[in-house]
């Protein structure tokens, strides 16, 4: 029974440590979406395109796993939105033509996972390099739409705004690319620059569309032993100086 008792509070003292260097916490970004877009051409050719950026932002929380000391897997789980205006027209002869501003805003549930490179060690200032994946899945959004039609010197302009219907208005699920770099304070305060781009197309039919997001992310992160090291690592470098 003694022995028993004592692998169990073995198994106890090891969860402790490990679950003591994982670090939680809550993060927030800004920044600017826009999109890779190329209007649908199966009916008709559009002769002029253009997206401009709009502001686009993050909240949630991470989770940091180290792997070792300086490689260390991060996974989350955030809203964001995302979204570009887009502008394209096209003459179809002396009668008609027709000139579409379309605005969207796209809200996705993301499940970003980065692997991430800290130099230095735990406990001190780190600078941090990553590269990883973001699935997303679209919740919702709007879709604002202006159009200027002109028939036999008539202008009719007609505006619209409805919500974003995930396999309706753009396919549902994306995944990007992300690239980041940063800096995490030993308090567990970081900054990060980021950088996804879609590597789906996430346009219906024979349009195409890929997201494009960059921004700067501010977060904290919690959990007991963050600084454990601080205090031996400050005693062996003076040992050895």
């Amino acid at each position: 029974m003694r022995f028993r008792h004592l692998l169990i509070l073995v198994f106890m003292c090891v969860c402790a440590s490990a679950c003591a260097q994982v670090g939680f916490g809550p993060v927030i970004s800004g920044g600017m979406s826009s999109m890779k877009f190329l209007p649908p051409q199966d009916v008709i050719q559009y002769p002029n395109a253009s997206v401009k950026a709009i502001a686009s932002g993050k909240i949630g929380g991470i989770v940091d796993l180290p792997m070792n000391k300086h490689f260390y897997l991060q996974p989350g789980l955030v809203l964001s939105r995302k979204g570009a205006v887009r502008n394209f027209s096209y003459y179809l002869n002396n009668s008609f033509s027709e000139t579409v501003e379309q605005t969207l805003y796209i809200n996705y549930l993301e499940m970003p996972v980065n692997v991430l490179f800290k130099s230095g060690h735990q406990g001190r200032g780190r600078f941090v390099f990553g590269l990883g994946a973001v699935p997303a899945y679209i919740i919702g959004g709007r879709n604002k739409v202006k159009d200027h039609q002109v028939f036999n010197d008539t202008l009719t302009i007609t505006s619209d705004n409805v919500k974003i219907v995930a396999g309706k208005t753009l396919s549902g699920f994306d995944i990007g690319v992300n690239i980041t770099a940063g800096y995490e304070l030993p308090t567990g305060l970081l900054f990060n620059a980021y950088y996804t781009t879609g590597a789906k197309d996430i346009g219906i039919g024979t349009e195409k569309d890929k997201n494009r997001v960059w921004g700067i992310t501010i977060g904290y992160l919690f959990g007991k032993g963050r600084n454990a090291n601080k205090d031996t690592e400050n005693l062996i470098d003076k040992s050895t100086d």
